[in-house]
C-alpha cells in the first residue's frame, strides 16, 4: 500500500529513525519500537483489505466525528489513525484501497 501522512513531522516519527528520541519522549519505549514495524507492514499489504481485523494489528473503522477513517493497533494504548486517500468517493470495498493517509498517532480514548 502507498502511505502519505498529514505533515512532513508525522512522516519522520513514524518512519526516521534520527528521530527515535522524540518518539520516545512523546509515545514511550514500546510505541516507538512498534510503530516503525506497523508502517513497514502497512507499505507491505497490497490492500487496506489485507489489513488483519484480528490482533495484533486489529483494523477497525471508527465512528462519531472520525467517521470515514480507519485505525490499527500499535499497542494496547496507542493506535494508529488513517483514511483512505480516494478523491472524495466513499469506497465500501477494501480491496480497492491501495494508498492511505496517516492522519495521528491517538491513546485510545483521549
Amino acid at each position: 500500500m502507498e502511505l502519505t501522512y498529514k505533515n512532513e513531522k508525522l512522516r519522520k516519527l513514524c518512519e526516521d529513525p534520527k528521530y527515535n528520541k522524540e518518539l520516545v519522549k512523546k509515545y514511550g519505549t514500546e510505541v516507538a519500537k512498534k510503530l516503525p514495524r506497523r508502517m513497514k507492514e502497512l507499505k507491505a499489504f497490497n490492500s487496506l483489505y489485507d489489513v488483519p481485523s484480528n490482533l495484533p494489528h486489529r483494523r477497525h473503522k471508527l465512528n462519531g466525528n472520525l467517521s470515514g477513517y480507519y485505525a490499527i493497533n500499535i499497542n494496547s494504548q496507542y493506535r494508529l489513525i488513517f483514511k483512505p486517500k480516494v478523491n472524495t468517493i466513499i469506497i465500501d470495498n477494501l480491496k480497492e484501497i491501495k494508498e492511505i493517509e496517516i492522519t495521528e498517532v491517538s491513546k485510545h480514548y483521549e
